[in-house]
């Protein structure tokens, strides 16, 4: 798989790395909930340290890697967002 840039170009720069660092040690004692779920992040399960979807700038707290984090991902890059409208409305009202 290709890569798509640089840690930092993903958004997954200095800032990320050390709040991901400093929380380390809560999940690794299995102290830690996931911020999308609000189930514990077990010790041996790979987690994310997660963003507000909106806003990637927010850091939301760690959660579960592939049933929270990349599953949220995956839904809002599925997501098709509606028509635009090709016209405007018709205007079908009569004057008698």
């Amino acid at each position: 798989m290709p890569t798509r840039g640089s840690t930092t170009q993903r958004g997954y720069g200095a800032r990320h790395q050390r709040l991901r660092r400093q929380l380390a040690p809560i999940v690794k004692a299995g102290l830690a909930e996931c911020w999308r779920c609000g189930e514990p992040i077990r010790p041996d399960e790979p987690w994310d340290l997660g963003h507000d979807d909106d806003d990637r700038t927010v850091y939301r707290g760690p959660e579960h890697a592939g049933r929270c984090n990349r599953a949220a991902a995956a839904r809002k890059r599925n997501s098709t967002p509606p028509p635009a409208p090709t016209a405007p409305p018709a205007d079908t009202s009569r004057t008698w």
